[in-house]
């Protein structure tokens, strides 16, 4: 029998640092330390959520579905959990084995947890496998809860969006239908920094 692997970390104090931004000066995401080892390139994990903030500000509760045992991942849900804290919010995350866990985990975020987003902190190799990709994308459109990907392609498979960087910018990656279904909005001022995506399929 397969037990089930979830994790609610407490919300910490909101978690903010300096910086600059070059869309806004007026309304500038804290920036993460640059020493710190990202799971990706691009923008950090607090600028993801206040991004995700700006087009949906009612989101409280965050999961994550994550690949147990990736590289340097104690330390990136911690940093997951202050990004989440500094929009008053609490992560739970949902650790999987292989493909065959990643639907469990989403039935036990949203059904238990009632979680009102999931973010794919990166492509680990098994949650960005074809199959369980479809699947979340399908059904956190079915069911009206925002997916932030990870990459381009996720929004290409029809994710309604992605936080990316070009040139230094901070770039919104953004599927139309997706974002409309699951009810994200982009504020105008961040309209000229947001590529829109049609799905592949």
């Amino acid at each position: 029998m397969r037990m089930r692997t979830l994790i609610l970390l407490p919300v910490l104090a909101a978690f903010t640092a300096g910086g600059s931004f070059p869309i806004s000066p007026a309304d500038q995401p804290p920036r993460e330390d640059a020493t710190r080892t990202e799971v990706r390139s691009g923008p950090g994990l607090v600028q993801q959520m206040f991004f995700l903030n700006k087009m949906r500000s009612d989101i409280e509760r965050v999961g994550v579905i994550w690949k147990r045992g990736a590289k340097g991942q104690e330390q990136t849900i911690e940093r997951a959990n202050r990004a989440v804290a500094s929009i008053n919010g609490k992560l739970y995350v949902g650790y999987v084995e292989d493909k065959s866990g990643v639907a469990e985990q989403f039935r036990v975020l949203t059904r238990e947890h009632d979680v009102q987003a999931i973010w794919i902190l990166e492509n680990d190799g098994v949650v960005n496998a074809a199959a369980p990709r479809k699947y979340l994308i399908k059904n956190t459109i079915r069911q009206g809860i925002p997916l932030l990907a990870p990459s381009r392609d996720w929004v290409d498979a029809g994710a309604p969006v992605a936080i990316d960087e070009n040139n230094g910018a901070v770039q919104i990656l953004l599927n139309e239908p997706a974002a409309k279904a699951t009810a994200l909005t982009v504020p105008e001022k961040y309209r000229s920094n947001t590529e829109l995506i049609a799905a592949a399929n």
